[in-house]
């Protein structure tokens, strides 16, 4: 007679959809409300990565374990080539995966699609081509809201060679990185940048002759796509009010930023916080805030070291175990902690911002950001 209301999530990526099962499972009736046609309409079969290296006690097929949701077929990444701006090659290895390429979209075998099933089958609700305003939600989980960083990439089929390939030039790739993923006759060519994003199209092209000058890849049925990151720092987790998970709370790795791992951890935190009533914003300050800052100031390091630095950075990762390295960057040390905030004032946006969170710190942005939100590019 006085069931509750169901809960209602905006959005159906992977923290909306994570949490939709926990909740669902522990008994709770749950609504997803998704504004696209189907889940992972942004992509287009495209490889991507979920980093396993910033938690030491818990990998990836661990963490999916214990949250008991459902795995996607994926594939362990233990070697990798990286070439620096004068395309000399560095060989990375791992004892243990370092991350986990998955793909995208809604085509079966997803990572969008496998969580999709999991949280119908736990009981959940998905409604398509619903929106529902974050105010009336009891869980925001609508991804990223303003570009500070733009990817376009390009989705194939191709040979059974498995390529694992980084260009880091900061000439085809201003401020991130270009990359060649070939797994189990799919492929995924990329170039990232977070400096001047409306010469993405520009930059893809250099960045493709470039990385795929070392042999002949066959490209069958590509796809394009665009994608886009949030950069910025919410001590409050929260949109209008309500919580907020994956980015849309402001939850990303700034380092290469991947940001899968912190949507799915968030929204199991997310779920948590309404099935017992705790604060999530404090929740997630205790738990991923120390790792943010330190996200930050590896993005400063990443960018103020140029080519230079970033060819050091790949002769380091091929001197020792890759996953110890990455880990290495990962740890909140002290001296990191300290130069956090030296960082945040230094790219401290003073002016327009569209991240739409509560106070938070954000990156000043380029003209150029304006263009993207236009529809310009793309």
């Amino acid at each position: 007679m006085n069931e509750p209301p169901p809960l209602a999530i905006a959005g159906a990526g992977p923290a909306g959809l994570v949490a939709a099962t926990l909740l669902a499972r522990a008994g709770r009736r749950v609504v997803v409300h998704e504004k696209n046609a189907t889940v992972g309409a942004r992509f287009v079969g495209d490889l991507q990565v979920i980093e396993d290296a910033s938690d030491r006690a818990e990998n990836v097929p661990a963490m999916f374990a214990r949250l008991g949701i459902p795995a996607p077929r994926w594939v362990p990444a233990t070697n990798a080539e990286f070439f620096d701006a004068k395309m000399r090659r560095f060989e990375v290895a791992s004892r243990e995966p370092y991350a986990w390429f998955v793909t995208r979209g809604p085509d079966e075998g997803t990572l969008d699609t496998t969580l999709l099933e999991g949280a119908r089958r736990a009981g959940a609700e998905v409604l398509f081509r619903s929106r529902i305003e974050p105010q009336a939600a009891d869980l925001v989980a609508t991804g990223p809201q303003t570009p500070d960083g733009l990817a376009r990439e390009t989705a194939f089929e191709t040979d059974a060679t498995t390529r694992v390939r980084v260009l880091f030039d900061p000439a085809v790739a201003p401020g991130g990185y270009a990359y060649l993923f070939t797994v189990g006759g799919r492929g995924t060519f990329g170039c990232a940048v977070v400096h001047d994003l409306g010469g993405i199209d520009r930059y893809f092209g250099r960045a493709k002759e470039k990385l795929l000058s070392v042999d002949d890849v066959p490209m069958e049925s590509p796809r394009d796509a665009y994608s886009f990151m949030n950069f910025a720092l919410a001590p409050e987790a929260r949109r209008d009010g309500k919580p907020a998970a994956g980015e849309a709370g402001a939850f990303q790795d700034y380092l290469f930023g991947l940001g899968m791992r912190y949507a799915i951890a968030s929204g199991a935190l997310a779920a948590e916080a309404l099935l017992t009533g705790g604060d999530f914003a404090a929740l997630a300050r205790e738990r991923f805030g120390r790792r943010q800052r330190v996200s930050l100031v590896n993005r400063f390091l990443y960018e103020a070291g140029g080519a230079f630095g970033l060819s050091l950075f790949a002769r380091l990762a091929a001197r020792a175990d890759f996953r110890s390295v990455l880990g290495a960057f990962y740890r909140p040390g002290s001296v990191r902690l300290a130069l956090a905030p030296l960082v945040a004032a230094l790219w401290r946006n003073r002016g327009r911002c569209a991240h739409r969170l509560p106070p938070h710190w954000c990156r000043a942005r380029e003209r150029e950001v304006r263009a993207v939100e236009l529809g310009r590019i793309g």
